[in-house]
């Protein structure tokens, strides 16, 4: 039998709309994957934003289909959208919505049905609310995925990591490390900042992607693997 990995991402530091955000880091992964000729899935279970339409899909879920090249249904890899950039339990009250759980666990294991690494987006941080006492990390922990911790590079970057590091400690979630994500051009300097989060965790930090003045995503993702060590990510040996 074909081994699944399965990743979850989640975000350690705040960022602005502007700026080289997480869902860049994930197409970077994906679209790697991609051109290695593995079967790449990829989820967003949660996504919230601006709507269009009824059928308008998340710019998120987008990103994520381009760069993996998937071509599967959208309310698989989406299945829940809503209007509103809040958290999914905020959104669920605003619009007077229920959120099932069991239909984000099923769709997830559609998808790794299918293929042979599924990589999920969170949505916010570990401890995003989807409803009253259920968050982000008791998902992880549902779908029994390890997780990547992605940080910024602002500073106050290790107060958040460290933040979001104990919390999965706490729950017992399986870290497979850190990746860093320089989405300013102050803020801590690469370096120092890896040295940090070894000392801090004792967890391998596997890239930074340094900032860039004049950012594209196609750029980002093109030279993504320049910057992060894909070889041991445990991801393509599958």
């Amino acid at each position: 039998d074909v081994y699944k990995r399965q990743v979850e991402e989640t975000v350690s530091a705040l960022t602005k709309a502007m700026e080289p955000t997480v869902i860049f880091v994930v197409a970077g992964i994906v679209n790697y994957l991609s051109k290695m000729d593995v079967d790449v899935g990829v989820m967003k279970p949660f996504a919230s934003g601006y709507k269009a339409n009824t059928d308008s899909v998340s710019e998120d879920v987008e990103i994520l289909m381009k760069y993996s090249g998937v071509s599967d249904p959208v309310n698989l890899i989406n299945p829940y959208y809503f209007e509103i950039p809040t958290s999914p339990y905020d959104a669920s009250k605003q619009l007077n919505l229920e959120i099932d759980i069991s239909k984000v666990i099923e769709s997830y294991k559609q998808l790794a049905s299918i293929h042979d690494v599924v990589i999920v987006e969170g949505i916010g941080g570990i401890m995003t609310p989807i409803s009253k006492n259920y968050f982000v990390s008791d998902l992880i922990s549902d779908l029994q995925l390890s997780s990547f911790i992605v940080t910024g590079s602002k500073i106050g970057a290790v107060n958040h990591f460290m933040l979001t590091y104990e919390h999965i400690q706490q729950k017992k979630l399986n870290i497979k490390g850190f990746l860093i994500n320089q989405n300013v051009s102050d803020g801590y300097e690469l370096t120092n900042l890896k040295h940090q989060i070894f000392g801090l965790t004792g967890h391998k930090v596997f890239g930074a992607i340094p900032y860039n003045h004049s950012f594209t995503i196609e750029s980002y993702v093109e030279n993504f693997p320049n910057f992060v060590d894909m070889s041991n990510l445990g991801l393509e040996n599958i």
